[in-house]
């Protein structure tokens, strides 16, 4: 029996659970998505970013781990700032404040917990994130108060969507994000309860992923529309007939002088009465939009010609612009090149 016991134990702690950061695409993996980053980053071990390996991770480094899953002991982590493999590309834009969904692919599902943390980088742009800086935004698990996602036994080995919640008070450049798997398939004890199972210990196998993102304002700012203003003036001409009577004149006058100045005093006068009138008139003109193409969330509709790296493109299909939707052969369902 103690025989079995121990086999049962072994089995547990040597099957390794394997997994990845789809969405936000992790640095490791972003090669899967994004041509741009074959010939620089494609890494094969992508799948296997666990500190090491927990007996590493734990035995060597006490528990630590680089913040993208590479072994806290290697001098120069492929991934972080520095690494041949780093680029920094943002891979997803998102809103402050928002609930995002999260990807993550398991090939092996060994229970545990999902975690999910934040850094802006904005104000050190020649230094990477640490992990004591994302470990001061543990992002919450959307609709609840939990910091954990801990319903992954049901889902298997598939693709695990998690909706999390980002922080109301961060905008970011470049911010970048971090998922935390710890698994559950290490035999051990929990120091608070003394119980021992799977998942109970402290020393459990740890799967990490980060990706460079952006996290756009609220209220981003609008270009108001020029108000050109046009004075135009009127001139309305009134004309006014005004008939004198003789009876007004009474001056003695030898008769054909007094005939001719009856005669003139009977003819109409006409008096002419100008009045200007100023009129305002206020023309809208919008302002033209911007004929190079952006990636912060702008709302192109079908039709919408841009430029894009000295090339014409013509949008197809109505969307919102983001970072890694730029215009090219590879988003062919967006955009169409035009001659």
């Amino acid at each position: 029996m103690l025989n079995f016991f121990v086999l049962f134990s072994f089995c547990l702690i040597s099957i390794n659970g394997h997994g990845y950061l789809f969405e936000p695409v992790a640095r490791s993996s972003a090669w899967l998505v994004d041509s741009s980053f074959k010939k620089c980053c494609t890494y094969s071990g992508h799948m296997e970013m666990f500190c090491g390996g927990v007996g590493h991770q734990w035995n060597a480094n006490g528990g630590k781990c680089g913040i993208c899953g590479e072994p806290y002991d290697r001098a120069v982590k492929l991934f972080e700032k520095g690494g041949t493999m780093y680029t920094g590309k943002i891979v997803q834009t998102y809103i402050q404040g928002e609930q995002i969904d999260v990807k993550v692919k398991l090939s092996a599902n060994h229970q545990g917990y999902f975690e999910f943390r934040l850094c802006n980088v904005d104000s050190n742009p020649n230094s990477d994130a640490t992990q004591e800086c994302l470990d001061r935004r543990l992002l919450k698990i959307a609709g609840t108060d939990s910091t954990k996602y801990r319903d992954i036994t049901k889902h298997g080995s598939e693709m695990i969507t998690v909706r999390v919640q980002l922080p109301s008070d961060v905008v970011c450049q470049h911010c970048v994000f971090q998922w935390k798997y710890t698994t559950g398939n290490n035999w051990g004890r929990d120091p608070t309860t003394n119980k021992s199972g799977p998942g109970l210990g402290r020393e459990n196998e740890t799967f990490m992923g980060c990706s460079d993102i952006t996290i756009l304002t609220t209220s981003p700012t609008t270009t108001l529309p020029t108000l050109v203003i046009s004075p135009t003036t009127t001139i309305t001409t009134t004309t006014k007939l005004i008939s004198r009577s003789t009876k007004y004149w009474s001056i003695s006058l030898p008769k054909h002088w007094s005939a001719l100045l009856t005669f003139i005093s009977s003819l109409p006068t006409t008096t002419t009465t100008t009045t200007t009138t100023t009129t305002t008139t206020m023309t809208t003109k919008t302002t033209a939009s911007l004929s190079a193409w952006s990636p912060l969330l702008v709302a192109y509709q079908r039709g919408d010609d841009v430029m894009y790296n000295g090339m014409k493109y013509r949008c197809v299909t109505s969307h919102r612009s983001y970072a890694g939707a730029e215009p090219s052969p590879l988003t062919w369902a967006l955009w169409r090149k035009i001659e």
